[in-house]
């Protein structure tokens, strides 16, 4: 059997990156006799949009004050890139490089099962959607979506008439949040299962296998940084006040400075897995921030930084019944650590049978 699986997996992008690693790599211990590939599917837009340096913008200013960080911080950001670099290296089965829709549409190789996802490979405002929704494939091949995400909660201003059409012709769908699966469901009238994202395929012991070494010597809160910027820097404070520890924090961006922290631009996937492992509390706004933390059953506060965008970040904290470790946006200022320090962790009943029927779709799709 040949497996091709088609997401985002080259980005400087923890989640990404990551997520991509474990459905392929669980695929290939399920299916040991199996080809299973990622198709590389990285077009020069993609490339320029990870560059370290930042391309010239109109406003001057933004643009230099931007790349004055970048500069300073280069050698920590090149580090970071060379570390993503050869995780790809190690880590992936790729095919050829394809480097426009073009050439994967009319280029594509044969396998005889496609899966696409996880991550927000259905975003309807993705420049590439046809080839996503594997919009070529001409022979008998079976078409399966694991755990994809429209990246969206609001469904009022897609092409329901598109959408269906790409959906209509696949074999086995699911979605990663019930908003999306609900979608599809109303567009097909069918059932659509909700699904983990893949690195739940893997168990904590396999994640801690992959991971680097501990990078801080004392206890610590870790704060994962996508678009929180101080909100989430004002919730890891009100701990260490209480608890005397430490902040370590990380962010996408380079020209975000945050004072009383430890930070750090240079961590890689294995890195970042070690991050939130080895962390006392984690503190983010991002999805597989939340989803590790969830995984490693940390004590986590999870704020919303961007409501729209919320769904998979509820989705996930509802499953394991810690809804109540969701700090709402613009209620920073207003979280009490003292009155939630006691809150309970993950439920791993709820987690673990939804990572079963996880293992179970994906068992009934291959076979």
């Amino acid at each position: 059997m040949k497996i091709g699986i088609l997401t985002f997996h080259t980005p400087i992008n923890y989640g990404a990156a990551l997520q991509a690693f474990a459905l392929q790599k669980y695929l290939k211990a399920k299916y040991p006799q199996a080809s299973v590939k990622n198709i590389d599917f990285k077009t020069e837009q993609h490339i320029k949009e990870y560059n370290i340096l930042i391309p010239f913008r109109r406003n001057v200013l933004l643009y230099l004050y931007k790349q004055f960080f970048v500069l300073l911080r280069y050698p920590s950001l090149k580090r970071r890139k060379h570390r993503f670099e050869n995780f790809i290296k190690e880590e992936f089965k790729l095919t050829e490089r394809f480097r426009t829709e073009e050439e994967l549409l009319q280029n594509m190789p044969v396998f005889d099962h496609y899966i696409v996802g996880s991550d927000q490979v259905f975003h309807p405002n993705y420049k590439y959607l046809e080839a996503f929704y594997f919009n070529f494939t001409k022979n008998n091949a079976k078409k399966t979506a694991y755990a994809p995400s429209f990246g969206i909660s609001s469904f009022e201003k897609i092409s329901d008439d598109r959408i269906k059409l790409f959906l209509e012709d696949f074999d086995h769908l699911s979605c990663r949040e019930s908003d999306g699966a609900n979608y599809i469901s109303s567009l097909l009238n069918k059932d659509v299962p909700v699904v983990l994202d893949p690195i739940f395929l893997l168990s904590d012991q396999q994640w801690e296998e992959m991971s680097s070494g501990p990078l801080v010597d004392e206890k610590y809160i870790f704060i994962y940084d996508l678009n929180g910027g101080y909100d989430l820097l004002k919730i890891a404070n009100k701990i260490s006040k209480e608890t005397g520890l430490k902040i370590v924090c990380q962010t996408q961006s380079a020209d975000h400075f945050y004072k009383n922290c430890t930070q750090i631009y240079d961590s890689g996937p294995r890195e970042f897995i070690s991050l939130i492992k080895n962390a006392e509390y984690v503190v983010t706004d991002s999805f597989h921030g939340t989803a590790f933390s969830v995984l490693f059953n940390k004590k986590q506060f999870i704020y919303v930084a961007r409501p729209h965008a919320a769904g998979r970040i509820r989705s996930i904290m509802a499953i394991s019944n810690i809804t109540e470790r969701i700090i709402e946006n613009g209620n920073a200022d207003n979280f009490n650590y003292l009155d939630k320090k006691n809150l309970n962790t993950s439920n791993r009943d709820n987690l673990n049978k939804l990572i079963e029927s996880s293992k179970a779709y994906l068992s009934q799709s291959l076979n």
